[in-house]
Protein backbone atom coordinates (compact mmCIF):
# COMPACT_ATOMS: atom_id res chain seq x y z
CA UNK A 1 0.00 0.00 0.00
CA UNK A 2 1.14 3.56 -0.72
CA UNK A 3 -0.33 7.01 -0.13
CA UNK A 4 0.99 10.33 -1.39
CA UNK A 5 0.55 13.76 -3.05
CA UNK A 6 1.45 14.97 -6.53
CA UNK A 7 1.93 18.67 -7.27
CA UNK A 8 1.83 20.73 -10.50
CA UNK A 9 1.52 19.23 -13.92
CA UNK A 10 1.58 15.51 -13.63
CA UNK A 11 -0.20 12.36 -14.69
CA UNK A 12 -3.25 11.29 -12.80
CA UNK A 13 -2.43 7.71 -11.74
CA UNK A 14 -6.03 6.63 -12.23
CA UNK A 15 -6.78 8.25 -15.63
CA UNK A 16 -3.27 8.52 -17.12
CA UNK A 17 -4.18 12.05 -18.27
CA UNK A 18 -2.10 15.18 -17.66
CA UNK A 19 -3.54 17.47 -15.03
CA UNK A 20 -2.39 20.70 -13.39
CA UNK A 21 -3.41 20.34 -9.76
CA UNK A 22 -2.61 18.74 -6.48
CA UNK A 23 -3.60 15.09 -6.40
CA UNK A 24 -3.66 12.78 -3.44
CA UNK A 25 -3.59 9.15 -4.39
CA UNK A 26 -3.56 5.66 -2.92
CA UNK A 27 -2.16 2.56 -4.63
CA UNK A 28 -2.43 -1.02 -3.48
CA UNK A 29 -0.81 -4.18 -4.84
CA UNK A 30 -0.79 -7.82 -3.81
CA UNK A 31 1.81 -9.96 -5.57
CA UNK A 32 2.70 -13.62 -5.23
CA UNK A 33 5.29 -15.84 -6.85
CA UNK A 34 6.17 -19.51 -6.71
CA UNK A 35 9.33 -21.21 -7.83
CA UNK A 36 8.62 -24.01 -10.25
CA UNK A 37 12.26 -25.02 -10.73
CA UNK A 38 15.52 -23.52 -9.52
CA UNK A 39 17.99 -26.35 -9.80
CA UNK A 40 16.70 -27.82 -6.48
CA UNK A 41 18.24 -24.89 -4.59
CA UNK A 42 15.34 -24.54 -2.15
CA UNK A 43 15.06 -28.28 -1.51
CA UNK A 44 18.79 -28.62 -0.92
CA UNK A 45 18.82 -25.53 1.30
CA UNK A 46 16.04 -26.98 3.41
CA UNK A 47 17.87 -30.31 3.67
CA UNK A 48 21.11 -28.53 4.56
CA UNK A 49 19.34 -26.60 7.32
CA UNK A 50 17.94 -29.87 8.67
CA UNK A 51 21.40 -31.46 8.68
CA UNK A 52 22.87 -28.42 10.42
CA UNK A 53 20.17 -28.67 13.08
CA UNK A 54 20.93 -32.37 13.59
CA UNK A 55 24.67 -31.65 13.80
CA UNK A 56 24.03 -28.96 16.43
CA UNK A 57 21.78 -31.31 18.37
CA UNK A 58 24.44 -34.04 18.38
CA UNK A 59 27.07 -31.49 19.42
CA UNK A 60 24.85 -30.59 22.36
CA UNK A 61 24.54 -34.28 23.26
CA UNK A 62 28.33 -34.58 23.09
CA UNK A 63 28.65 -31.69 25.54
CA UNK A 64 26.12 -33.40 27.83
CA UNK A 65 28.01 -36.70 27.64
CA UNK A 66 31.33 -35.03 28.38
CA UNK A 67 29.76 -33.22 31.32
CA UNK A 68 28.34 -36.50 32.60
CA UNK A 69 31.75 -38.15 32.28
CA UNK A 70 33.41 -35.25 34.11
CA UNK A 71 30.88 -35.47 36.93
CA UNK A 72 31.30 -39.25 37.12
CA UNK A 73 35.07 -38.78 37.30
CA UNK A 74 34.70 -36.20 40.04
CA UNK A 75 32.36 -38.56 41.90
CA UNK A 76 34.91 -41.38 41.69
CA UNK A 77 37.57 -38.97 42.94
CA UNK A 78 35.38 -38.23 45.97
CA UNK A 79 34.95 -41.96 46.62
CA UNK A 80 38.70 -42.43 46.34
CA UNK A 81 39.39 -39.50 48.66
CA UNK A 82 36.84 -40.74 51.21
CA UNK A 83 38.45 -44.17 51.27
CA UNK A 84 41.91 -42.65 51.58
CA UNK A 85 40.72 -40.64 54.58
CA UNK A 86 39.28 -43.77 56.13
CA UNK A 87 42.53 -45.68 55.58
CA UNK A 88 44.60 -42.85 57.09
CA UNK A 89 42.21 -42.62 60.02
CA UNK A 90 42.65 -46.34 60.66
CA UNK A 91 46.41 -45.96 60.32
CA UNK A 92 46.37 -43.17 62.89
CA UNK A 93 44.27 -45.29 65.25
CA UNK A 94 46.68 -48.19 64.78
CA UNK A 95 49.64 -45.90 65.45
CA UNK A 96 48.01 -44.67 68.68
CA UNK A 97 47.39 -48.26 69.75
CA UNK A 98 51.02 -49.10 69.09
CA UNK A 99 52.09 -46.04 71.04
CA UNK A 100 50.08 -47.23 74.03
CA UNK A 101 51.64 -50.68 73.77
CA UNK A 102 55.20 -49.38 73.49
CA UNK A 103 54.58 -46.98 76.37
CA UNK A 104 53.62 -49.89 78.62
CA UNK A 105 56.69 -51.86 77.52
CA UNK A 106 58.92 -48.84 78.23
CA UNK A 107 57.38 -48.44 81.69
CA UNK A 108 58.23 -52.01 82.66
CA UNK A 109 61.67 -51.70 81.15
CA UNK A 110 61.26 -54.12 78.26
CA UNK A 111 61.88 -51.42 75.61
CA UNK A 112 64.16 -48.41 75.51
CA UNK A 113 62.64 -44.95 75.78
CA UNK A 114 63.90 -43.88 72.33
CA UNK A 115 61.55 -46.42 70.71
CA UNK A 116 58.59 -44.62 72.31
CA UNK A 117 59.81 -41.37 70.78
CA UNK A 118 60.04 -43.06 67.36
CA UNK A 119 56.47 -44.33 67.61
CA UNK A 120 55.31 -40.86 68.69
CA UNK A 121 56.89 -39.57 65.50
CA UNK A 122 54.90 -42.15 63.53
CA UNK A 123 51.70 -40.98 65.23
CA UNK A 124 52.46 -37.39 64.29
CA UNK A 125 53.22 -38.40 60.70
CA UNK A 126 49.99 -40.39 60.52
CA UNK A 127 48.08 -37.37 61.83
CA UNK A 128 49.69 -35.17 59.19
CA UNK A 129 48.77 -37.63 56.44
CA UNK A 130 45.18 -37.71 57.72
CA UNK A 131 44.91 -33.92 57.58
CA UNK A 132 46.43 -33.95 54.09
CA UNK A 133 43.95 -36.54 52.83
CA UNK A 134 41.05 -34.64 54.41
CA UNK A 135 42.11 -31.54 52.48
CA UNK A 136 42.28 -33.58 49.29
CA UNK A 137 38.79 -34.94 50.02
CA UNK A 138 37.42 -31.43 50.59
CA UNK A 139 38.92 -30.31 47.28
CA UNK A 140 37.34 -33.31 45.55
CA UNK A 141 33.95 -32.35 46.99
CA UNK A 142 34.42 -28.76 45.83
CA UNK A 143 35.24 -29.90 42.29
CA UNK A 144 32.13 -32.09 42.25
CA UNK A 145 29.94 -29.23 43.48
CA UNK A 146 31.35 -26.87 40.88
CA UNK A 147 30.64 -29.32 38.07
CA UNK A 148 27.09 -29.77 39.37
CA UNK A 149 26.61 -25.98 39.83
CA UNK A 150 25.96 -26.48 43.54
CA UNK A 151 26.69 -23.79 46.12
CA UNK A 152 30.07 -24.72 47.65
CA UNK A 153 28.74 -23.88 51.13
CA UNK A 154 25.86 -26.35 50.82
CA UNK A 155 26.49 -29.63 52.64
CA UNK A 156 26.80 -32.55 50.26
CA UNK A 157 26.89 -36.18 51.23
CA UNK A 158 27.32 -38.69 48.45
CA UNK A 159 26.01 -42.22 48.40
CA UNK A 160 28.80 -44.76 48.50
CA UNK A 161 27.90 -47.63 46.18
CA UNK A 162 28.39 -51.22 47.17
CA UNK A 163 30.49 -52.64 44.40
CA UNK A 164 33.29 -55.16 44.08
CA UNK A 165 35.93 -54.48 41.43
CA UNK A 166 36.24 -58.22 40.99
CA UNK A 167 32.71 -58.17 39.55
CA UNK A 168 33.75 -55.80 36.76
CA UNK A 169 34.06 -57.22 33.29
CA UNK A 170 37.50 -58.49 32.36
CA UNK A 171 38.80 -55.92 29.83
CA UNK A 172 41.08 -58.52 28.26
CA UNK A 173 38.02 -60.07 26.59
CA UNK A 174 36.92 -56.72 25.16
CA UNK A 175 38.25 -56.04 21.68
CA UNK A 176 39.06 -52.45 20.83
CA UNK A 177 37.64 -52.79 17.30
CA UNK A 178 34.34 -54.09 18.66
CA UNK A 179 34.12 -51.16 21.09
CA UNK A 180 34.96 -48.80 18.24
CA UNK A 181 32.17 -50.22 16.05
CA UNK A 182 29.71 -49.55 18.86
CA UNK A 183 31.09 -46.07 19.57
CA UNK A 184 30.82 -45.03 15.91
CA UNK A 185 27.08 -45.73 16.10
CA UNK A 186 26.46 -44.16 19.52
CA UNK A 187 28.90 -41.30 20.08
CA UNK A 188 27.34 -37.89 19.30
CA UNK A 189 30.66 -36.43 18.15
CA UNK A 190 30.77 -38.93 15.26
CA UNK A 191 27.16 -38.25 14.32
CA UNK A 192 27.72 -34.49 14.42
CA UNK A 193 30.74 -34.81 12.12
CA UNK A 194 28.74 -37.02 9.74
CA UNK A 195 25.86 -34.54 9.58
CA UNK A 196 28.30 -31.68 8.98
CA UNK A 197 29.87 -33.63 6.13
CA UNK A 198 26.46 -34.25 4.53
CA UNK A 199 25.57 -30.58 5.01
CA UNK A 200 28.72 -29.52 3.19
CA UNK A 201 27.80 -31.80 0.27
CA UNK A 202 24.39 -30.12 0.11
CA UNK A 203 26.18 -26.76 0.05
CA UNK A 204 28.00 -27.91 -3.06
CA UNK A 205 24.67 -28.76 -4.75
CA UNK A 206 23.27 -25.37 -3.73
CA UNK A 207 26.22 -23.57 -5.28
CA UNK A 208 25.87 -25.63 -8.48
CA UNK A 209 22.23 -24.50 -8.78
CA UNK A 210 23.49 -21.01 -9.59
CA UNK A 211 24.39 -22.23 -13.10
CA UNK A 212 20.97 -23.76 -13.80
CA UNK A 213 18.04 -21.78 -15.30
CA UNK A 214 15.13 -21.07 -12.96
CA UNK A 215 11.41 -20.96 -13.76
CA UNK A 216 8.88 -19.03 -11.66
CA UNK A 217 5.11 -18.53 -11.70
CA UNK A 218 3.89 -15.09 -10.66
CA UNK A 219 0.58 -13.26 -10.26
CA UNK A 220 -0.80 -10.10 -8.73
CA UNK A 221 -3.75 -7.87 -7.91
CA UNK A 222 -3.76 -4.06 -7.99
CA UNK A 223 -6.03 -1.04 -7.67
CA UNK A 224 -5.78 2.73 -7.06
CA UNK A 225 -7.64 5.82 -5.82
CA UNK A 226 -7.29 9.53 -6.77
CA UNK A 227 -9.22 12.57 -5.66
CA UNK A 228 -9.18 13.78 -9.32
CA UNK A 229 -10.96 10.71 -10.60
CA UNK A 230 -14.28 12.33 -11.62
CA UNK A 231 -17.54 10.55 -12.35
CA UNK A 232 -18.21 11.72 -15.94
CA UNK A 233 -21.02 9.23 -16.39
CA UNK A 234 -23.18 10.88 -13.74
CA UNK A 235 -22.92 14.71 -14.13
CA UNK A 236 -24.54 17.01 -11.60
CA UNK A 237 -26.95 19.29 -13.59
CA UNK A 238 -28.57 21.02 -10.64
CA UNK A 239 -26.66 24.27 -11.28
CA UNK A 240 -26.44 23.99 -15.08
CA UNK A 241 -27.87 26.69 -17.42
CA UNK A 242 -27.99 27.41 -21.12
CA UNK A 243 -25.86 30.38 -22.04
CA UNK A 244 -26.52 31.99 -25.49
CA UNK A 245 -23.58 32.63 -27.72
CA UNK A 246 -22.99 35.12 -30.60
CA UNK A 247 -25.89 35.17 -33.07
CA UNK A 248 -25.14 34.78 -36.74
CA UNK A 249 -27.24 35.27 -39.87
CA UNK A 250 -27.42 32.25 -42.07
CA UNK A 251 -29.45 31.46 -45.14
CA UNK A 252 -31.84 28.58 -44.98
CA UNK A 253 -33.55 27.82 -48.31
CA UNK A 254 -32.54 31.26 -49.57
CA UNK A 255 -34.04 33.02 -46.57
CA UNK A 256 -31.86 34.84 -44.00
CA UNK A 257 -32.27 33.42 -40.52
CA UNK A 258 -30.72 34.42 -37.20
CA UNK A 259 -29.01 31.42 -35.57
CA UNK A 260 -27.97 31.64 -31.91
CA UNK A 261 -25.83 28.84 -30.39
CA UNK A 262 -26.28 27.85 -26.73
CA UNK A 263 -23.84 26.10 -24.40
CA UNK A 264 -24.66 24.25 -21.18
CA UNK A 265 -22.54 25.64 -18.35
CA UNK A 266 -22.39 24.95 -14.61
CA UNK A 267 -22.10 21.17 -14.96
CA UNK A 268 -20.33 19.61 -11.96
CA UNK A 269 -18.72 16.17 -11.65
CA UNK A 270 -18.28 14.47 -8.30
CA UNK A 271 -15.24 12.38 -7.35
CA UNK A 272 -15.87 8.66 -7.71
CA UNK A 273 -16.16 7.15 -4.20
CA UNK A 274 -13.19 5.27 -2.76
CA UNK A 275 -14.59 1.75 -2.99
CA UNK A 276 -16.06 2.39 -6.44
CA UNK A 277 -12.64 3.53 -7.65
CA UNK A 278 -11.06 0.39 -6.26
CA UNK A 279 -13.58 -1.70 -8.17
CA UNK A 280 -13.12 0.26 -11.43
CA UNK A 281 -9.31 0.26 -11.23
CA UNK A 282 -9.02 -3.35 -10.09
CA UNK A 283 -6.47 -5.27 -12.20
CA UNK A 284 -5.00 -8.77 -12.33
CA UNK A 285 -1.86 -10.27 -13.80
CA UNK A 286 -0.40 -13.74 -14.09
CA UNK A 287 2.57 -15.16 -15.92
CA UNK A 288 5.79 -17.14 -15.85
CA UNK A 289 9.38 -15.95 -15.86
CA UNK A 290 12.47 -17.78 -16.98
CA UNK A 291 15.91 -16.68 -15.81
CA UNK A 292 18.93 -18.07 -17.58
CA UNK A 293 22.32 -17.36 -15.94
CA UNK A 294 24.83 -16.29 -18.58
CA UNK A 295 27.60 -14.39 -16.82
CA UNK A 296 28.05 -13.00 -13.29
CA UNK A 297 31.78 -12.33 -13.13
CA UNK A 298 32.52 -16.00 -12.31
CA UNK A 299 30.93 -15.64 -8.87
CA UNK A 300 28.94 -18.84 -9.27
CA UNK A 301 31.98 -20.84 -10.35
CA UNK A 302 34.01 -19.44 -7.46
CA UNK A 303 31.17 -20.32 -5.08
CA UNK A 304 31.16 -23.87 -6.41
CA UNK A 305 34.88 -24.20 -5.85
CA UNK A 306 34.57 -22.87 -2.29
CA UNK A 307 31.70 -25.25 -1.60
CA UNK A 308 33.80 -28.13 -2.91
CA UNK A 309 36.67 -27.16 -0.64
CA UNK A 310 34.27 -26.99 2.33
CA UNK A 311 32.98 -30.45 1.46
CA UNK A 312 36.50 -31.87 1.34
CA UNK A 313 37.38 -30.21 4.65
CA UNK A 314 34.25 -31.60 6.29
CA UNK A 315 35.08 -35.06 4.97
CA UNK A 316 38.62 -34.82 6.38
CA UNK A 317 37.33 -33.55 9.73
CA UNK A 318 34.81 -36.38 9.92
CA UNK A 319 37.55 -38.92 9.23
CA UNK A 320 39.79 -37.26 11.83
CA UNK A 321 37.02 -37.59 14.43
CA UNK A 322 36.73 -41.31 13.66
CA UNK A 323 40.47 -41.85 13.74
CA UNK A 324 40.84 -39.93 17.00
CA UNK A 325 37.99 -41.95 18.48
CA UNK A 326 39.69 -45.17 17.41
CA UNK A 327 43.01 -44.12 18.95
CA UNK A 328 41.26 -43.04 22.16
CA UNK A 329 39.40 -46.34 22.47
CA UNK A 330 42.55 -48.39 21.82
CA UNK A 331 44.34 -46.43 24.54
CA UNK A 332 41.36 -46.77 26.89
CA UNK A 333 41.21 -50.54 26.34
CA UNK A 334 44.95 -50.90 26.99
CA UNK A 335 44.69 -48.71 30.10
CA UNK A 336 41.80 -50.83 31.40
CA UNK A 337 43.79 -54.05 30.92
CA UNK A 338 46.80 -52.51 32.67
CA UNK A 339 44.59 -51.20 35.49
CA UNK A 340 43.15 -54.69 36.08
CA UNK A 341 46.61 -56.19 36.28
CA UNK A 342 47.72 -53.47 38.70
CA UNK A 343 44.60 -54.04 40.81
CA UNK A 344 45.23 -57.78 41.05
CA UNK A 345 48.91 -57.22 41.80
CA UNK A 346 48.12 -54.59 44.42
CA UNK A 347 45.69 -56.98 46.11
CA UNK A 348 48.33 -59.70 46.32
CA UNK A 349 50.88 -57.20 47.61
CA UNK A 350 48.45 -55.97 50.25
CA UNK A 351 47.79 -59.52 51.46
CA UNK A 352 51.51 -60.17 51.70
CA UNK A 353 52.21 -56.93 53.57
CA UNK A 354 49.36 -57.58 56.00
CA UNK A 355 50.83 -60.99 56.82
CA UNK A 356 54.33 -59.51 57.12
CA UNK A 357 53.11 -56.76 59.43
CA UNK A 358 51.27 -59.19 61.68
CA UNK A 359 54.38 -61.33 61.96
CA UNK A 360 56.62 -58.34 62.64
CA UNK A 361 54.14 -57.01 65.20
CA UNK A 362 54.08 -60.33 67.08
CA UNK A 363 57.87 -60.58 67.08
CA UNK A 364 58.17 -57.04 68.33
CA UNK A 365 55.65 -57.60 71.12
CA UNK A 366 57.51 -60.74 72.19
CA UNK A 367 60.82 -58.94 72.08
CA UNK A 368 62.18 -61.03 69.23
CA UNK A 369 62.15 -58.16 66.73
CA UNK A 370 63.46 -54.63 66.74
CA UNK A 371 61.76 -51.31 66.06
CA UNK A 372 63.34 -50.92 62.63
CA UNK A 373 61.75 -54.17 61.41
CA UNK A 374 58.40 -53.21 62.91
CA UNK A 375 58.48 -49.69 61.43
CA UNK A 376 59.49 -50.99 58.04
CA UNK A 377 56.66 -53.52 58.05
CA UNK A 378 54.13 -50.83 58.99
CA UNK A 379 55.41 -48.43 56.34
CA UNK A 380 55.20 -51.16 53.73
CA UNK A 381 51.66 -51.97 54.85
CA UNK A 382 50.61 -48.33 54.61
CA UNK A 383 52.03 -48.08 51.11
CA UNK A 384 50.35 -51.33 50.08
CA UNK A 385 46.99 -50.08 51.36
CA UNK A 386 47.34 -46.80 49.46
CA UNK A 387 48.43 -48.59 46.30
CA UNK A 388 45.49 -50.99 46.60
CA UNK A 389 43.01 -48.10 46.85
CA UNK A 390 44.65 -46.27 43.94
CA UNK A 391 44.60 -49.43 41.81
CA UNK A 392 40.97 -50.12 42.76
CA UNK A 393 39.63 -46.77 41.63
CA UNK A 394 41.93 -46.57 38.64
CA UNK A 395 40.51 -49.90 37.49
CA UNK A 396 36.97 -48.68 38.14
CA UNK A 397 37.55 -45.44 36.25
CA UNK A 398 39.09 -47.16 33.23
CA UNK A 399 36.20 -49.60 33.00
CA UNK A 400 33.68 -46.75 33.21
CA UNK A 401 35.46 -45.03 30.34
CA UNK A 402 34.97 -48.16 28.24
CA UNK A 403 31.31 -48.28 29.27
CA UNK A 404 31.01 -44.66 28.15
CA UNK A 405 32.32 -45.45 24.67
CA UNK A 406 30.08 -48.50 24.45
CA UNK A 407 27.06 -46.27 25.08
CA UNK A 408 26.27 -47.76 28.49
CA UNK A 409 24.73 -45.76 31.30
CA UNK A 410 27.28 -44.51 33.82
CA UNK A 411 26.49 -46.37 37.04
CA UNK A 412 28.44 -48.10 39.79
CA UNK A 413 25.80 -50.45 41.18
Amino acid sequence: MSYGYQFGRTIDPTTNSFIESTTNFTNGQLNAAMVLFDGFRIRNSKEQARLNALASRESLEDVKNNSALQIATAYINVLFAEEQVEINRNQLALANTQLEQISRLVEIGLRPENEEFAVQSQVAQSGYQLVLQENIRDQAYLSLKQLMFVDPSMPLQIQRPDFNPADLEDPSVLRADAIYNIAVQTQPMVKAAQFSEESALKGESIARAGMIPSLRLFGGLSSAFSNNFLDFQNPDLSNAMLVPGTSQVVQINGVDQVLTPYTLEGIEFNTVPFWDQLNRNFGRNIGVSLQVPLYNNHNTRIGMQQARINAEQSKIQSEQVRQQLKVTIESAAQSARAARQQYLAAGEALSSQEAAFQAASRRYELGAGNLVEFTTAKTNLDQAQNQAVIAKYEYLFRMKVLDFYMGKKLTLN
